[in-house]
């Protein structure tokens, strides 16, 4: 059932616009860093210019490639939302279910091939990300030292870096899958693909609006809101890396995956198909 899902997902012209977005994304920001990028380092860097006395090639493969992190995981929800959404309200619209329904298969066995099949997809599409960002940005910049500036200024040697850039991204798919999932229940919901890429996109606006502000009420809830923790790739980019901040926010977060199937699954299961 997973093979037959894939297959009609990969039939479908909409499936393809996330990677040639990631592409196209990645491209433009590697091209804009090769032509003006030491121009925009010496800017942010300046400051700090006055103080320390920095050599060698600060614009590398490594350094593009966490700016590319950092600009690119507020799209790529868009993308993967976009498909996860069509995975159930698709059939609806397309009135295929009744079909489906006929052969010798339970309601949540087909609900659960889909699901895979959406949070596989949303895995590739962070795949596709890092191949575009480390494999072809090596194309463009040479390896080297990595500058990250966090609460601290930290600088990984070259050979202290491949590590936590797939950590980061594994650490990503996670948060991706949670966004899969949001948007996959929404689908469960509607008869149409425009309604659950809406629906879970203001969702996500809405929870990282309260993620970020620090007043009253939002404190309290904020622990439970799986957008607290979609940026925490960033703290394998620290020093010391703290484990157990990362265990617990991967933890937050697969819970979350785990209570949207299973809302999904219950929604399902109950709905009357009729189309």
């Amino acid at each position: 059932m997973i093979q037959l899902e894939f297959q009609k997902l990969f039939r479908r012209g909409m499936t393809y616009i996330g990677f040639i977005a990631i592409l196209l994304f990645v491209l433009v920001i590697q091209i804009g860093m090769f032509v003006e990028g030491q121009k925009l380092l010496d800017f942010l860097i300046k400051s700090l210019s006055d103080v320390f006395l920095l050599e060698g090639k600060l614009i590398n493969n490594y350094t593009v490639s966490y700016i590319i992190l950092n600009s690119l995981w507020i799209h790529i929800p868009i993308l993967v939302a976009i498909v996860a959404g069509d995975m159930v309200s698709g059939e609806a619209g397309r009135g295929t279910f009744r079909l489906l329904l006929t052969r010798p298969v339970s309601r949540a066995k087909l609900l659960t091939a889909k699901y895979i099949t959406a949070q596989a997809y949303a895995a590739m599409l962070v795949l596709f990300l890092m191949f575009m960002s480390m494999v072809v940005g090596r194309l463009f910049f040479d390896t080297g030292d990595m500058i990250v500036l966090m609460n601290t200024i930290n600088i990984f040697d070259s050979s202290d870096v491949m590590w936590r850039f797939t950590a980061a991204f594994a650490y990503g798919a996670v948060g991706m899958w949670v966004v899969t999932g949001l948007a996959f229940l929404f689908s469960t919901l509607a008869t149409n693909s425009l309604g659950p890429v809406i629906g879970s996109m203001s969702i996500l606006i809405l929870f990282t609006i309260m993620s970020n502000f620090s007043i009253g009420i939002f404190e309290v809830i904020k622990p439970f809101l799986f957008t607290t923790y979609l940026g925490g790739w960033q703290l394998f980019f620290d020093d010391p890396v703290d484990w157990k901040q990362i265990i617990h926010a991967t933890g937050i977060m697969a819970l979350h995956i785990s209570v949207l199937y299973f809302i999904s699954l219950y929604i399902f299961t109950k709905k009357d198909i009729k189309s």
